[in-house]
Parts: C-alpha cells; sequence; structure tokens
C-alpha cells in the first residue's frame, strides 16, 4: 500500500514512556498504559473524536464499510477514506480501528489522535497517520516524529499515509465499489484463474475469460482487481488497454 515511515524523535525513551493513552473501549472513555495497546480487540474501540458537520467545513466526513472486518469505520476526509479503502484491499491487513486513541505527552506539552490502529494477520501492530504531503506543517511533522518513536518503544510500527496520487485516488475508489459480497468468485471464474496464474493480458482481453456466470463480467473483472486475482499498475489510470497479470488469487 501507499505508505511511508517517518523519522522517529530524538526524545528519550523515558519522555515518551511517560504518555498516557485515553480510549473509548467497550463504550467506555479510559486512560491505559503504552503496554495494554498491543492488548486491546480493535473491534471493540469506538472513535476517540467525531468531527461534526458544519458550514463551510472543508473536509467531508462518514463511514466506510469494511469488507475485511465487516464493520463500518468514521473517516474523517475523503482522503482519509481512500487509506481506508487501500487497507481494506491489503491482504495483510486483520482489523481496524479508526480514531483509536488519544495519546498525551504532558513533559512534552503535546496531544495527538493517530487516525488508524491495524491489526496485521501475524499479529503485528501498526499505527498510521493520514496527512496529504503537502500539508504536513512543522507542528504536524514534531508530532508524526514523536508517535513514530512511541510506537517503536511499543515493537509497533507506524506509517504516514500522505503520498496518494490524484490517479490512484481514483483508480482506488472506483474499485471499492467492487469489494461488497455481491461480487464473489463464481467457481468457474476461480478454476479459470488458477489455471491462468502467471499469464499477462489487457483488460479488455481479460473482461472475455469472466463470461459465461450470473455476474456481469466487466463487475467480476474489476473485483479480480480488487481482491489482487489481478495484479495492475493502479499509478496509472484504469482503462481497458491496461495490462494485468493473473496472479492465480481467488476471493470468497
Amino acid at each position: 500500500m501507499i505508505l511511508t515511515t517517518f523519522a522517529p524523535s530524538g526524545h528519550t525513551a523515558s519522555e515518551l514512556a511517560a504518555g498516557t493513552v485515553e480510549v473509548k473501549y467497550g463504550g467506555r472513555v479510559c486512560d491505559i498504559g503504552p503496554d495494554q495497546v498491543s492488548e486491546l480487540e480493535l473491534s471493540r474501540i469506538d472513535p476517540i473524536r467525531i468531527s461534526k458537520a458544519y458550514p463551510g467545513r472543508e473536509n467531508y466526513s462518514g463511514v466506510y464499510w469494511s469488507a475485511t472486518t465487516r464493520r463500518h469505520h468514521w473517516f474523517e476526509s475523503l482522503y482519509e477514506k481512500t487509506a481506508l479503502s487501500i487497507l481494506d484491499r491489503d491482504p495483510g491487513v486483520a482489523d481496524i480501528a479508526t480514531q483509536p486513541f488519544k495519546l498525551r505527552w504532558g513533559s512534552l506539552g503535546m496531544t495527538h489522535f493517530p487516525d488508524f490502529l491495524i491489526r496485521r494477520s501475524d499479529g503485528s501492530r501498526l499505527i498510521v497517520d493520514v496527512r496529504p504531503r503537502g500539508r504536513i506543517k512543522p507542528r504536524d511533522a514534531e508530532l508524526f516524529a514523536i508517535t513514530a518513536a512511541w510506537a517503536a518503544s511499543l515493537e509497533a510500527d507506524y506509517r504516514l499515509f500522505a503520498d496518494l496520487t490524484k490517479v490512484e485516488d481514483w483508480n482506488i475508489r472506483l474499485l471499492s465499489g467492487y469489494r461488497h459480497s455481491r461480487w464473489v468468485c463464481p467457481e468457474q471464474v476461480a478454476k479459470m484463474l488458477t489455471a491462468r496464474r502467471g499469464e499477462t493480458r489487457t483488460l479488455r482481453d481479460w473482461a472475455s475469460y469472466f463470461d459465461g456466470t450470473s455476474s456481469p463480467a466487466r463487475g467480476l473483472l474489476l473485483a479480480a482487481i480488487w481482491h489482487g486475482a489481478l495484479e495492475v499498475d493502479l499509478g496509472r489510470r484504469l482503462e481497458f488497454e491496461s495490462v494485468a497479470v493473473c496472479t492465480g488469487r481467488v476471493w470468497g
């Protein structure tokens, strides 16, 4: 996915360890120790803050239904929504919590609300902040660096989602409509994908291989891209002449 590392700050371990974590867990707001973050069940975490709509507000907020978690997740901007979509189609992601907690470092006089907490398939944790690169101010950069160092002290990873292009955004928004279970992989398509593993064709040519089921072929084609059964360069606008390779992956 489109994530970059962020250099951790030079603050001491004792300064970072002094931080507190405020979380809304099981419907109750409470403070926990940093060492308890790894024990949180993400499905029980509610957003610690939800911004309200008001006239003239720049960002559009709402909820995104995740095919991975089968739950709705709050997002604060359309940029965050696309970030959620990219996480949703990542096979290495097992669970997601948005606006998971508030971090406070009293000795540093700083607070921060990370955007996502991710549990990977291998059990490891990933903390993600979302901010377009051009909108990162010095204060933001300092907070990201402190959060990166804090995450490292917990043996968790930290990444920044900041470099989404307009083309990637357009492609992901198009494909995300095909994440739903109504686009389940038919048995004959699953057999075709297994048999064609490693083959490369244009999307126009691939489309004919998805004919003959009760679902529209073009819809199944886009679902195959969403689920990674067909790999295509999403850095370029999706067109029928785009080249895709079959990975043989089957989705259910």
